[in-house]
């Protein structure tokens, strides 16, 4: 990622002489400056001009100059007979390809200012054109369109997004005057730098102005990555999330959490090439219902300090017939774009069903196996937390080695848990866990589940609050005696899960 690759391969496509460029992008501003660093580094100098519909032509290096040349007709007459090496950066001009007229003159104007290697490849036609003098069209807009009339004339190159090399000048450049860039460590840098990866130039500026002025002339990283929402939401392929589940508020789960604050060393780029760390890739949760798989996915993008995304694969199946395999790539790509990200796909067991199954329907064999190679073959950032109740329904690709670093079984929870998950829900509703007999609750819920016991908690205090009360032991155990867990109404299905899970050797979540 970033601009580097890019720019060297515009400069040698300018410097080569090809006459026509597509860039694909979505911030024309760095783009601009790749002219213009071409322009003063290198021998062969150029004027560079920009053109868009609303306000013509302009001369965008020494003197401003503006020319009310609106016309495309007219612009390329410009083009044709101006006298200087230039390069032409006609901005969002792909809206005028639907017109045979310009389209063919645009064509035209190509060939004209195109430099023949010999004189054996002049054409008769173009015999009266200087060709000493080099010029250059380029097209820039955010989506990628080749007319097949200039399918063999035009050179396309998709403008990435800034790496950590040109944020950190950015980060740089806005506290220059600041005591916020003499108070800032490395370890604090490289965070804003990882929440700003994905956002262009522009909307790296926007956030990090908008930051500093809601945290007192600091950058924040979590603010600056609530701006990829407004990203997320436009596409309409990905749920956006603000995680606010820390990683304290999970009960038990110790292996489980051991295991990703250990990963979280990853996502620093100093360690990460010290060490030959590889960027972790994700993990999937099996195991019984309401024990905290969904929360726990929470959790871990709030301690990676990234945003959440969520994938619903069967809805975007539901809601684009026909167009599930292009949108599963459409959602794929988004999450890249905006990475380091997590990508949270829940219930994954109910959305991709067995491909060997006769029943599976053909889309869902492409989407299968779609997912399955981005998840082999990703390089970026991003970690994808995937859920499933009953993973035996999960094709045996999904339980390679390397579409995920591990796969946790999540159990009911032991003992100790318990006893964690009641004096966390008692403190988030304002109680002091101290004044409840945790152990005997404890006891008391042999069987239970994180979400079960969450339920009878929530029960108590409406109880209390109807008898205008305040919660005290006796609601609860009233709650408890009138509670049948999913392990006595399921026991057979949940034993069965376990002792799958035991067969095939998955890593415990639980203690």
């Amino acid at each position: 990622m970033g601009y580097e690759k890019t720019k060297e391969e515009i400069r040698d496509v300018v410097l080569s002489g090809y006459p026509l460029l597509h860039v694909i992008t979505d911030d024309e501003r760095p783009v601009i400056e790749t002219f213009h660093w071409i322009s003063n580094k290198y021998s062969r100098k150029y004027d560079v001009l920009t053109w868009n519909y609303s306000s013509g032509l302009v001369l965008e290096t020494g003197e401003i100059k503006t020319e009310e040349v609106r016309n495309p007709l007219d612009l390329f007459k410009k083009i044709k007979g101006y006298p200087r090496n230039a390069i032409f950066v006609l901005h969002d001009f792909h809206i005028f390809f639907q017109n045979k007229e310009i389209l063919l003159e645009l064509k035209d104007t190509v060939l004209h200012i195109a430099v023949p290697v010999t004189n054996e490849f002049l054409w008769k036609r173009y015999s009266n054109v200087d060709h000493r003098i080099y010029k250059h069209i380029v097209i820039t807009s955010p989506k990628q369109e080749v007319p097949l009339e200039l399918n063999k004339l035009m050179h396309v190159i998709r403008f990435g997004l800034p790496g950590r090399k040109e944020i950190e000048e950015m980060i740089d450049v806005i506290t220059k005057k600041t005591t916020e860039q003499r108070k800032m460590s490395k370890e604090e840098k490289e965070r804003i730098i990882n929440a700003s990866l994905g956002l262009t130039e522009t909307e790296i500026f926007n956030a990090y102005i908008k930051s500093m002025l809601k945290n007192k002339g600091k950058i924040d990283p979590k603010t600056v990555a609530n701006e990829k929402r407004q990203i997320v939401e436009k596409e309409g392929v990905l749920e956006y999330y603000e995680p606010d589940v820390s990683i304290s508020e999970i009960g038990g789960l110790k292996p489980l959490i051991d295991w990703i604050q250990k990963r979280k060393i990853a996502y620093n780029e100093e360690i990460r090439k010290k060490y030959g760390l590889n960027l972790p890739k994700g993990l999937l949760m099996t195991g019984i219902q309401g024990c905290g798989k969904s929360y726990t996915a929470k959790a871990i993008a709030n301690f990676l300090e990234v945003p959440m995304l969520r994938l619903d694969i069967g809805a975007l199946m539901n809601k684009w017939l026909g167009q599930s395999e292009e949108n599963i790539r459409k959602a794929i790509q988004l999450a890249e774009n905006i990475a380091p990200c997590v990508l949270f796909i829940d219930e994954i067991d109910k959305a991709i069903p067995d491909p060997t199954s006769s029943n599976t329907h053909e889309v869902s064999k492409r989407i299968l196996s779609t997912l399955l190679t981005w998840l082999q073959e990703k390089k970026s950032p991003v970690f994808v937390v995937a859920t499933a109740n009953n993973i035996e329904n999960l094709p045996p690709e999904f339980m390679r080695k390397g579409r995920f670093d591990e796969i946790f079984f999540v159990d009911l929870p032991k003992k100790q848990e318990r006893k964690e998950i009641f004096a966390i829900h008692l403190k988030k509703k304002g109680y002091d866990p101290r004044k409840f007999d945790l152990d005997l609750l404890t006891e008391k819920t042999e069987g239970f589940s994180g979400s079960e016991i969450e339920a009878l908690i929530n029960e108590g205090i409406f109880q209390a609050a109807y008898d205008q009360k305040s919660l005290e032991m006796t609601y609860l155990l009233k709650e408890i005696e009138q509670t049948s867990p999913l392990s006595q109404t399921m026991g057979d299905r949940l034993k069965q899960i376990q002792e799958w899970a035991i067969q095939n050797k998955l890593r415990r979540a639980n203690y």
